[in-house]
């Protein structure tokens, strides 16, 4: 997923803006810089917007900064027109530094994301293992499931109906998810659409199941499954000790 669309057309637009302000002010320095000290500078303004913008940024000010170092810089001056080989080597340069670095701002966002989503993860784990542990009704751990795989898989609504056995594609222990068609969103893998499943057992013995209705534009990885398993195991723990299952929204 790349960064929010609406922040990354601002700073697409700003740094967009500068490249051609800075292209121009280094105009009367072209003898003393040299083309190549330009074309590192400008392509520096690229590198600063992907970084902040991601991969539209880096993508649509690389090629902003591209033509503006070819009108400026190249000859025929003050035209669009390359005449030689070395210029255009320079200009491709600049657009493919902005898509690179644009890329990689992502893929670093991706795992910032994926980090923070294990850590929530962790966390959700950690708070549920102590109501069970201290001897929390089913009533009481519920909530605090219900928003740890909010949190872990993205997902817009949780319930668990008692006793029900739905014909949806089940998230194993192992993180296993047995779909036939799965869609790639950066992070992991999107849910099925028609929603999912993680099955609440007991000493063996079935329970019901919790129906997850997905973001479909929500990856989840396979170790935010395992979570989501272990959480749904320790609900299971918490049924237990219940006089009666019952379902819970």
């Amino acid at each position: 997923m790349d960064r929010n669309s609406g922040d990354s057309l601002v700073v697409t637009a700003g740094f967009a803006a500068l490249s051609i302000g800075v292209a121009a002010a280094l105009v009367p320095l072209r003898t003393s810089l040299g083309q190549a000290n330009i074309a590192l500078i400008v392509a520096l303004v690229v590198v600063v917007a992907a970084t902040l913008g991601g991969r539209v940024a880096g993508a649509g000010v690389g090629l902003i900064a591209a033509i503006s170092f070819n009108f400026f810089h190249t000859q025929p001056y003050l035209t669009v027109r390359v005449n030689d080989a070395k210029d255009m080597i320079a200009i491709g340069l600049v657009l493919v530094v902005g898509l690179v670095v644009g890329e990689l701002g992502v893929a670093r966002s991706r795992q910032s994301a994926t980090r923070r989503s294990h850590l929530r993860s962790m966390r959700s784990l950690e708070d549920v293992g102590a109501l069970v542990s201290s001897g929390a009704s089913a009533e009481d751990v519920w909530p605090v499931v219900r928003e740890g795989l909010m949190a872990t898989l993205g997902v817009r609504t949780v319930r668990f109906d008692a006793g029900t056995h739905h014909p949806l594609p089940v998230i194993e222990h192992d993180g296993t998810l047995d779909v036939p068609r799965r869609r790639y969103l950066g992070e992991g893998f999107a849910l099925p659409h028609t929603g999912a499943a993680l099955n609440v057992a007991t000493d063996g013995v079935f329970m019901g199941q919790i129906v997850l209705t997905p973001d479909d534009e929500m990856g989840v990885t396979r170790e935010q499954r395992r979570a989501a398993a272990a959480l749904a195991d320790q609900f299971g723990i918490a049924l237990r000790n219940e006089p009666s299952v019952r379902s819970f929204a």
